[in-house]
C-alpha cells in the first residue's frame, strides 16, 4: 500500500460513483475526528481499494 498519497510514482485519477448515503456516512465519520487518516473522501475512497485489493490478493481469500 501507498503511504504517501501525494507521492505517487504513476497517478491515475479514477472516478467512482456510489449512493448518496455512503458519502453522508463518509462524511460523518470524517467530521466525529476518530479516523485521523481520513482528511478527505478521495483518501478515504483511495484507502479503501487499496486494503480491498489486498484482501482479495491473500492467499485465505476464497471466492463465493
Amino acid at each position: 500500500m501507498s503511504k504517501n498519497p501525494r507521492r505517487f510514482a504513476e497517478p491515475v485519477r479514477l472516478i467512482v460513483s456510489v449512493e448518496a448515503k455512503v458519502v453522508t456516512a463518509i462524511d460523518r465519520l470524517m467530521t466525529q475526528g476518530r479516523h485521523h487518516g481520513h482528511r478527505n473522501r478521495a483518501e478515504f475512497v483511495r484507502l479503501a481499494v487499496e486494503r480491498e485489493l489486498a484482501r482479495c490478493q491473500s492467499d485465505d481469500f476464497h471466492t463465493p
